[in-house]
């Protein structure tokens, strides 16, 4: 195992996490995601099944129902969700705006993501080089590095996390390429309150726990404040320091931990195909 960065992210070598993948390597990935956050294995040729069976020896699978209703699911594998700009005959075969601004997965949830695991089948390249990286950023580090006014600030603080406000964002910013919400789907996703500052349910460390792509606002603030306050907390998240730049290959296997990490895809391929993998499971309610 090597670290990629200061902050965060690790290279596992020697093991393969298909079929037979033993409970030492189970064991083995989980340990770095707590000490690094950000797990790559590379070269690994998994097929879905394998990749979910991986995942459910990791926690519960979530249940992606807004990949269901909208047709982004890998067939057969209803909780696989596809990540990909390609169209075929007509239709997105996968979801093509996810990842457009910084945050973590499902925090518009009661039951956040605890893990995700987002796997390379085509990567796109221009003159030899990959592109679509993956961005991520330690939440943990950031909140460590905070100056003690602004962890005053913030002390016992809420924030509002919206899948709404999420959509409604990426359409102001020119970024929306999925569906419209349904009736169905806005009542399935009811707004919901997390701390500002939460604690890691494994390693215990405190993290930031605001995105920029689903904090509405922090409750109690009036909203030119809360505003300002989140705009401040997103820019130190982002810091150099706490983050870690992926560069993708075919076969690789992308593990990350969503209670101490923040991402951001970067959309600079155009129409060259890239096509992934994504299973996630579920966390316990943020404290």
């Amino acid at each position: 195992m090597r670290a990629l960065a200061p902050a965060l992210g690790a290279e596992i070598t020697g093991i393969k996490l298909g079929a037979g993948v033993t409970a030492e390597a189970v064991t083995l990935v989980l340990e770095a995601l707590h000490r690094y956050s950000v797990v790559v294995v590379r070269d690994q040729q998994l097929t879905p099944a394998e990749q979910l069976e991986f995942m459910e020896r990791l926690g519960p699978v979530k249940k992606s129902s807004y990949s269901r209703a909208n047709a982004f699911c890998v067939p057969g594998y209803p909780d696989m969700m596809v990540i990909s700009n390609i169209v075929e005959d007509g239709r997105n075969i996968g979801l093509m705006d996810a990842g457009a601004m910084w945050h973590a997965d499902g925090t518009h949830m009661l039951h956040p993501d605890m893990y995700t695991a987002l796997y390379a089948l085509e990567v796109p390249h221009r003159d030899g080089q990959p592109l679509g990286d993956t961005l991520f950023a330690s939440t943990a580090e950031a909140y460590d590095a905070l100056p003690d006014s602004l962890r005053r600030r913030i002390a016992g603080r809420k924030a509002v996390h919206s899948f709404v406000h999420h959509l409604e964002k990426k359409r102001r910013l020119g970024d929306l390429r999925r569906p419209p919400l349904t009736d169905a789907q806005r009542a399935e996703l009811p707004d919901v309150e997390h701390p500002v500052v939460t604690v890691h349910p494994v390693t215990g460390r405190k993290n930031l726990f605001v995105t920029e792509g689903h904090t509405a606002h922090i409750v109690g603030l009036p909203l030119d404040e809360s505003d300002t306050l989140l705009d401040e907390l997103w820019t130190h998240i982002r810091r150099p320091e706490f983050t870690y730049r992926h560069s993708w290959r075919v076969g690789d296997l992308l593990i990350w931990d969503n209670r101490a990490t923040q991402h951001l895809a970067l959309f600079d391929y155009g129409d060259l195909r890239r096509r992934m993998h994504r299973v996630e499971t579920l966390g316990p309610v943020p404290a």
